[in-house]
């Protein structure tokens, strides 16, 4: 969910730009300990299917729920390739199942904020989004800013600009946006990196028709890490932080950018570099989901992105990247998408 799903006025737009001003370098804050969002916690004794809300998959004939679907990654939109089978369509965040309901089938479980923050952002519009009704909490985690949002809920019990506690109740799960009805009703979560607080500029130069009715909390300028696996990761060492986490991350692919200038990300996220802020060009390795894990300085001049490693792969790149690499084998390059994904990380002008 990507491009559609996150639109708001652009007056809200600019205002809500200014609030969000990026720190020079992480200070010290609370830990990444977070909580589960609602009373569901069955992700922790395995229960999988009592956890993760199943999706409804109609595959070469067979109709199937696989709880599976509700998992971050790449668990939906399945094609056989010869006698493989891929999952091409990345969900960046986590399905919850709700554990109340009403006597009309009508979901009751109350959501709550997975670490202490503050409201920075409200889509009260159903429409508006894919995401239907949703919330973006700002936390402090380690010490730099990483962002929570809660999608699909039927009420919203917060105000912009609210401080909120670990645990604290911010909505009630619900079934807005599109394509989910009553029985698929879940709170889709996340937890997110940043990428650019001129965003703006950014969607104004791609997508000018489009308008951005959500300012710098649309999707696009968000990227999600997996969150599922963080719960259980930190379930089992609880001083785990997020840098940490990333360095447990499978790098796909590296691509040599410029330096530039508006790349506040590095500002945001200095743990992203070693803390080096100044380079000749700059090496960034991803995952599988196109999530910048680290920034390496290089030593060559380079005028535009351009890939300088790919994981080895039988398969079209186009469908296990999400599109950003096209091409197979060792005939690669990055797709318009791609270089448009890398110029919100990296801007040229």
């Amino acid at each position: 969910m990507r491009r559609s799903i996150f639109w708001v006025a652009r007056g809200i737009a600019r205002s809500v730009l200014l609030l969000l001003i990026p720190p020079a370098a992480c200070a010290p804050a609370q830990s990444a300990k977070i909580i589960l969002p609602t009373d569901n916690h069955a992700l922790f004794s395995g229960d999988n299917a009592a956890f993760y809300q199943y999706v409804r998959r109609d595959f070469e004939g067979q109709i199937t729920a696989p709880w599976e679907g509700g998992q971050y990654g790449f668990v939906r939109n399945p094609q056989r390739i010869g006698t493989a089978i891929l999952y091409t369509r990345f969900h960046e965040g986590i399905d919850i199942r709700p554990l109340q309901r009403d006597r009309n089938g009508e979901p009751l479980d109350v959501i709550h904020a997975i670490a202490g923050g503050k409201v920075v952002y409200i889509n009260i519009v159903p429409s508006y989004s894919n995401y239907g009704r949703y919330i973006v909490i700002e936390h402090q985690l380690d010490g730099c800013p990483y962002y929570s949002l809660y999608a699909h809920l039927g009420a919203v019990r917060v105000n912009m600009g609210d401080p909120v506690a670990q645990g604290d109740p911010i909505g009630v799960m619900g079934y807005t946006g599109e394509g989910i009805d009553r029985e698929r009703a879940h709170l889709h979560l996340e937890l997110n990196l940043l990428l650019n607080a001129d965003f703006d500029k950014w969607s104004a130069k791609y997508f000018p028709r489009d308008g951005n009715r959500h300012g710098i909390y649309n999707g696009q300028n968000l990227d999600g890490l997996d969150i599922g696996r963080f719960y259980l990761e930190l379930n089992k060492n609880p001083r785990l932080t997020i840098p940490e986490f990333f360095q447990e991350e499978t790098t796909w692919y590296r691509v040599l950018v410029p330096p530039s200038p508006r790349m506040d990300l590095l500002r945001r996220y200095p743990w992203l570099s070693d803390n080096q802020t100044e380079a000749k060009s700059w090496e960034i390795s991803f995952n599988q989901a196109g999530i910048p894990l680290r920034f390496k300085a290089g030593e060559s001049l380079v005028e535009k992105p351009m890939l300088s490693w790919v994981k080895p792969s039988p398969y079209p790149y186009a469908l296990q990247t999400r599109g950003y690499i096209q091409g197979s084998g060792s005939n690669y390059s990055l797709s318009k998408e791609g270089e448009r994904y890398l110029d919100l990380i990296c801007p040229t002008q």
